[in-house]
């Protein structure tokens, strides 16, 4: 199962409303509060490690468009492009289910900052009782291959996380895949890991039914080269970019806010080191992927290694 909010008005007939509202009260019944214990208060990053969970220094542009989808709906998009670019690459990006673009706006200017072009798009193929993940892949490839003619990273969330693994999977141009507490659906992903050839990093929260107790384990370990780190105590609202308030009412927060603050700066240093050595040479993100799981390294006790 997984679980998103629509930024957008829908026309739903009446009794599928009617189970979408009975699902999200018994959802948001579940919802959870996790407190981090006094003596196990998660103490900042070490500033080397939180320069790569600032703004980078180069200047970025938005280009906004839209394109007719392989199915017949429409796309929408925004493409983040550095003032100064320092890769052949650009990351493909996919938002969660029901969700568009904006959930994700946070991390395409980020990592535009960084000198990588991001382009984050609104699928148009999911509807609450179908995700139509590959649909949204074609359209994902498709697009790609509309806009840049280099390689490609393809990122996403949860559900998006599917589409852009899927993509990935069948994109020739494709250079490597992050997701960001992704889930599977329907063993889509599981059956698509065998043709996955491409460096991969999982990173994870908790298991919780938002990330459907964290099914995308079983395609982590069918995937060749890669890597998957759960970062302890993240709910699946921690890996949207920007952070949805709205997301807890459903899947949990954490207590207090500072902790909740330091587990969403280890996941956006965890997701932009990857980025950056996967689409440029960059000896400090390397370095802080190398030395996540240490015990003595810079995010110390903050990771379980997975893979």
């Amino acid at each position: 199962m997984q679980i998103g909010f629509s930024m957008t008005r829908t026309c739903i007939s009446t009794p599928l409303f009617v189970a979408a509202a009975a699902l999200f009260v018994q959802l948001t019944a579940c919802a959870t509060v996790s407190p981090v214990p006094p003596d196990q208060s998660l103490k900042p990053l070490s500033d080397l490690a939180r320069t790569l969970g600032g703004v980078g220094t180069v200047e970025v542009s938005v280009e906004s468009g839209q394109r007719r989808g392989e199915y017949g709906c429409t796309l929408l998009y925004e493409v983040y492009r550095p003032a100064r670019t320092e890769t052949r690459a650009m990351v493909i990006l996919a938002h969660g289910f029901m969700r568009d673009l904006t959930s994700m706006r946070g991390w395409a200017a980020h990592w535009a900052s960084y000198g990588v072009p991001v382009t984050v798009v609104s699928m148009c193929n999911s509807r609450w009782f179908n995700g139509h993940h590959e649909r949204n892949a074609s359209d994902l490839v498709a697009l790609a291959g509309a806009l840049h003619s280099g390689p490609l990273l393809y990122a996403g969330f949860s559900a998006g996380g599917l589409a852009a693994y899927l993509a990935a999977a069948q994109d020739p141009r494709t250079s490597a895949y992050l997701g960001l507490d992704s889930v599977d659906s329907g063993k889509l992903a599981l059956s698509a890991a065998e043709g996955f050839s491409v460096p991969g990093l999982f990173l994870l929260g908790e298991p919780s039914a938002c990330n459907a107790d964290s099914n995308i384990l079983e395609t982590i370990v069918a995937t060749p080269n890669c890597t998957a780190l759960r970062v302890r105590r993240a709910t699946h609202c921690h890996f949207e970019n920007p952070y949805d308030p709205r997301c807890e009412r459903i899947c949990g927060w954490v207590q207090s806010e500072e902790a909740s603050e330091v587990l969403m700066e280890t996941i956006r240093v965890l997701a932009t080191a990857w980025i950056l050595v996967q689409t440029q040479e960059h000896p400090l993100a390397r370095r802080v992927l190398e030395t996540a799981a240490s015990d003595n390294g810079q995010l110390e006790g903050r990771i379980e290694v997975l893979r």
